[in-house]
C-alpha cells in the first residue's frame, strides 16, 4: 500500500521562523560567520521557491511545524555541504603547471638513496594506507582522493593518520638496529 503525501504551502513567514536553526547548522558545519547570512538567504529562497513548487509534502500525521523544521534542517545541510566542498571556500592556491615548481631541484646522491629506501618502506604499507600516502604525496587533497576512490573524506582522513603512524613504526624498525650497532662499535 503506497501513501499518497499532499504537497502543504505554508507563508514564507513560517519559514523566516527557522532561521535560527539555519544558523545552527551553518555553525555545526563550520561556515565562518561572514558567510553565513548570504547562505541562510540561500537556504531561505531556495525552500521557499520548493515549497511554491509543491516539494514540501509532509508525511502524514506528521505535523506541518515539525516537518517544516526538519525539511528545512535538510536543505541547510546540503546547502553547508556545498558550501564547505567548494575549492574557493577552502582556500586552495591554483597553480598553473605544478611541475614547473618542481624542475629546478635535483636531488642528491643521498636524497636519492634515501627516496629509494622510503619507496621501499612504503611498499611493506597496507594497500589502503598507501593508496591514500601517495595521492596525498602527489598533491591531491582528501577532497579529490575521497573522489577518485569513491570513499567518504572522513574515512581518507583516518587511513591518512594510520598510514603515517605505519610510515613511521616501519622507517623506525630500520633505523633503530643501525642506532644499536653504532653504540655497540664506540
Amino acid at each position: 500500500m503506497r501513501i499518497h503525501r499532499i504537497a502543504v504551502e505554508l507563508d514564507i513567514d513560517s519559514i523566516v521562523r527557522h532561521a535560527a536553526t539555519i544558523h545552527d547548522v551553518l555553525r555545526r558545519w563550520r561556515v565562518p560567520r561572514r558567510d553565513r547570512a548570504d547562505i541562510v538567504q540561500e537556504v531561505l529562497l531556495g525552500a521557499w521557491r520548493s515549497m511554491r513548487a509543491g516539494r514540501f509534502q509532509p508525511r502524514p500525521g506528521v505535523p506541518d511545524a515539525v516537518a517544516l523544521e526538519r525539511w528545512i534542517v535538510g536543505i541547510s545541510w546540503r546547502h553547508a555541504s556545498r558550501y564547505v566542498a567548494r575549492a574557493r571556500r577552502r582556500y586552495e592556491v591554483l597553480v598553473p603547471s605544478p611541475g614547473r615548481l618542481r624542475q629546478d631541484h635535483a636531488p642528491g646522491p643521498l636524497e636519492q638513496v634515501e627516496a629509494r629506501r622510503a619507496l621501499h618502506d612504503l611498499k611493506r604499507i597496507d594497500p589502503r594506507f598507501r593508496a591514500v600516502l601517495g595521492l596525498t604525496a602527489q598533491g591531491y587533497t582528501i577532497g579529490e582522493v575521497a573522489a577518485a576512490l569513491g570513499q567518504s573524506p572522513n574515512t581518507l582522513w583516518n587511513r591518512l593518520r594510520l598510514g603515517r603512524l605505519w610510515f613511521r613504526r616501519v622507517r623506525l624498525r630500520w633505523w633503530r638496529p643501525r642506532c644499536r650497532e653504532g653504540r655497540s662499535r664506540r
